[in-house]
């Protein structure tokens, strides 16, 4: 189990990762659309991980835990339904 200090250094090491792996996405071209799709998943990861780890909500209350995924969950759905729709108008 990771001590009080090295749970940030971790997180914010799985962080840089992630962010290293939405630029090589972006940067590689790859697979276009799939790649805009990942990249989106990937941020709404990144932000799951600040707003547990660096925002403390994995210790408030059931109910506020509940409202910050439901946030997370919808403006990750928002963005990625409204990529789909536009793929399908143009």
């Amino acid at each position: 189990m990771p001590t009080q200090t090295e749970r940030p250094v971790r997180v914010w090491l799985l962080l840089m990762g992630l962010t290293l792996c939405s630029v090589a996405l972006f940067e590689g071209g790859w697979l276009g659309p799939a790649a805009s799709i990942v990249i989106v998943l990937i941020a709404a990861w990144k932000s799951r991980l600040v707003i547990l780890h660096f925002m403390e909500a994995r210790h408030a209350p059931g109910h506020w835990r509940v409202l910050y995924e439901l946030w997370n969950f919808a403006a990750a759905a928002t963005l990625l339904i409204g990529y789909l729709v536009s793929l399908r108008v143009t």
